[in-house]
């Protein structure tokens, strides 16, 4: 019998994804069938979750709560369950007089003679009865034309008409009444600041370009005149407030918060704190609220150093936000949004090789690479939920999205300028006409260009699933061809330096044992590594180099809990802490929390702290090291070749890249360039031990010597962070 070759990998599925998965799964199967069986889909979870307990076999056990789990979304699913609307129902109230009720969505349209706006959650009050409408109506008003804010919810007397089957009914308005809702406080604020940025930006810009600035802004389309010109070239999603307008401020927030030293924890919070009120006051769509619960899962995985693979954030916002509203699982926005997203995550890296063979620099490889596969990913899409195609979208994107990381930003500091003085206002509304007005002349040719956007009509479903099957299925070779390739490439490396490597099944698990009664390694990690003296030998080995040692120290790192901060530890007396950045200043005290009784405690603490002193050399050098530096730096020099997810390890590792970058040589003060000698000096040493606890060497003499080794190094640190500060005043 043929015997089979390992597996190149070996894969854990994410539980809160498959998780996910089956809850959506749930809410779809419930939606054929009626309310009513909300009551047998309990007793079917209830009575399985009862099995589950008599069962004996683990795997049947999690079979059976999987399939409790099913039965428990689709009970949510019933529950929560909006009927369609019956239009049967629904022409009775045809030509009836009444009081509508709802919620301004942002959609308008205005001509000379009449206004149309669309509402939603709505309830219709007729002949004393108050019914609610389960979806949008168009209501027109010839009157005049009312001065409406997105999120607002309205009061209007007028007349109700169908006027098609399966369309959206027409509320002719005779009169307009602005009503506050539930949180009236709240709503008020939020209808302020509308009013303010749209009052700032109109006060300062041309009627043109200020209805395309308060679009990117607030989500409010109602006054630009040519809304087709960014639906044919695949740009309305700038028009709807979406995840890109989410990271554009992330990023923007956090550069200004990180500017003004405000620690990690706190900017974190600040940032929460903006990005949801910036969603209440804007037209909010799901993408907004997907793209800040990711930011939130992100940036709390972070502080609590629990490192997750990238698709973990997407479930957790998915499974919230359907928990919320079951309903979006309809919504086209909702799935057009996590659709862009996975496209970025799976289909990146493929799209970022080929492209990788056109020579562009690195930069703009991945900046292509990300555009391409979000617009590639949604196309079809794209096509089964409205049957249009925009071929014209593959080739706008790249070329114009990197414009509005300036149009939004600029439109936001004019909205807030001209709130203080309308002639500070003025000041930038140039610069943001001239970037409005090449990207409208942009826009028109690439709308007049023939054959880029056209209809294809209704598509199977099943053609659209086919599809993705082979998106994702060259997404799996490709995987597995590079993972063949740099296994290959390895063992290559290995057979030109002599180097005996051991083949190991994937799933066998790669471990370093620190410990009081022993402190060894696998023999074959051992092999790759003979830790030499300083002097007889200038260049260590670095561990850093080697994808088994790194994924083994990551591991190590990961499965660690966090350090309580030991406050009774006077730090000071070694350095200020106030000198540090605002990532190293932590760390800084977790560090010298591990004293020597901490480690000899609990042994793998060893190298937890020896890794924390090299990441602090490291975020010093990556917050300093640029201004000194002639050349500076290139993305190419601090490139990482191993896989790594804990943030400390990374920067460790970074700082060996720089360090190898001989700093000294780049630098023209002559005594920042002893400093820095210094300083590899010291790096090269802290490899060499990190070589010794990795092997076989004495455990107690290891400890003594990273004592001695870490004051050393933050002394160092202290000296390089002064000299950088006299080299920027002198400037």
């Amino acid at each position: 019998m043929k015997k089979k070759s390992p597996k190149l990998f070996y894969s854990v599925p994410e539980v809160i994804s498959f998780f996910t998965a089956i809850f959506i799964t749930g809410l779809l199967i419930s939606e054929k069938f009626t309310s009513d069986m909300y009551i047998a889909w309990l007793c079917l979870a209830l009575g399985i979750i009862a099995l589950s307990f008599y069962t004996k076999s683990p795997e049947s056990r999690t079979i059976s709560l999987l399939v409790a789990t099913l039965f428990v979304s689709m009970f949510y699913g019933a529950v929560r369950y909006i009927p369609k609307t019956d239009f049967s129902d629904l022409m009775l109230l045809d030509n009836s007089s009444g009081i509508l009720m709802g919620r301004y969505t942002g959609v308008a349209k205005l001509n000379r003679n009449k206004a149309t706006y669309t509402f939603d959650q709505l309830t219709y009050k007729t002949n004393d009865q108050n019914i609610e409408i389960p979806l949008a109506i168009n209501c027109r008003y010839t009157t005049n034309r009312e001065k409406l804010y997105p999120y607002q919810y309205y009061t209007m007397t007028g007349k109700l008409k169908i006027i098609e089957f399966d369309k959206k009914p027409v509320f002719e308005v005779a009169s307009f009444t602005n009503i506050e809702p539930r949180f009236t406080s709240f709503i008020s604020i939020s209808k302020l600041i509308q009013e303010k940025i749209i009052h700032g930006l109109t006060s300062v810009l041309k009627k043109e370009h200020a209805a395309i600035a308060i679009g990117f802004i607030l989500g409010d389309t109602s006054q630009i005149a040519n809304k087709k010109i960014f639906v044919e070239t695949g740009l309305s999603h700038l028009l709807a407030i979406s995840g890109q307008h989410i990271m554009i401020l992330i990023l923007l927030l956090a550069s200004i918060l990180h500017w003004f030293k405000i620690p990690p924890i706190s900017r974190t919070l600040l940032v929460s704190i903006f990005l949801t009120l910036y969603a209440t006051i804007t037209v909010g769509s799901p993408s907004v609220w997907r793209a800040l619960i990711m930011y939130v899962s992100l940036a709390t995985a972070m502080h609590l150093e629990s490192f997750s693979s990238p698709i973990r954030p997407i479930s957790i916002s998915a499974f919230l936000m359907l928990l919320y509203d079951p309903s979006l699982i309809r919504n086209s926005a909702f799935i057009l949004s996590f659709t862009a997203v996975i496209s970025i995550i799976f289909f990146r890296k493929p799209l970022e090789f080929l492209i990788s063979k056109l020579r562009f620099p690195s930069v703009l490889t991945r900046y292509f690479a990300v555009t391409f596969s979000a617009n590639l990913g949604i196309m079809p899409m794209v096509a089964y939920l409205f049957g249009t195609v925009s071929l014209s979208a593959l080739i706008v994107n790249p070329l114009i999205l990197w414009s509005f990381t300036f149009i939004l930003p600029i439109s936001f500091f004019i909205s807030f300028l001209s709130l203080i003085s309308i002639p500070l206002g003025i000041l930038l509304s140039p610069g943001l006409a001239i970037l409005l007005d090449l990207l409208t002349a942009c826009l028109e040719y690439f709308q007049s260009m023939p054959g880029l956007y056209f209809y294809v009509g209704n598509i199977n479903p099943i053609m659209v699933t086919a599809i993705y099957a082979l998106f994702f299925m060259g997404v799996h070779l490709f995987n597995k061809w590079q993972i063949i390739k740099f296994k290959a490439n390895n063992e290559k490396k290995a057979e030109l330096a002599d180097i005996p490597i051991r083949k190991l099944p994937q799933n066998e698990e790669i471990k370093i044992h620190i410990d009081n009664k022993s402190k060894t390694m696998p023999r074959f990690l051992e092999k790759d590594y003979k830790p030499g003296k300083l002097q007889d030998k200038p260049e260590i080995q670095s561990p850093f180099r080697n994808q088994d040692i790194v994924g083994a120290i990551n591991e190590i790192l990961n499965k660690l809990k966090k350090i309580p901060i030991d406050d009774s530890y006077k730090t000071n007396d070694i350095i200020p802490a106030n000198s540090l950045t605002i990532e190293a200043r932590r760390l800084y005290q977790r560090l010298f929390s591990l004293n020597s009784h901490t480690i000899k405690k609990e042994p793998k603490r060893l190298l937890q702290a020896h890794i924390y002193m090299l990441a602090i050399v490291g975020y010093e050098l990556l917050q300093r090291v640029s201004t000194i530096m002639n050349p500076p730096l290139s993305p190419n020099e601090l490139s990482i070749d191993v896989r790594v997810d804990n943030r400390h390890l990374t920067v460790a590792i970074l700082a060996d890249s720089i360090m190898n970058s001989y700093l000294s040589e780049r630098v023209s003060d002559k005594a920042m360039k002893e400093i820095l000698k210094e300083g590899r000096l010291l790096f090269l040493r802290a490899l060499e031990q990190l070589n010794r606890i990795l092997s076989d060497e004495s455990f107690n003499q290891c400890v003594s010597e990273h004592i001695i080794l870490r004051e050393k190094m933050i002394k160092w640190c202290y000296k390089f962070i002064c000299r950088d500060s006299m080299i920027k005043i002198r400037k």
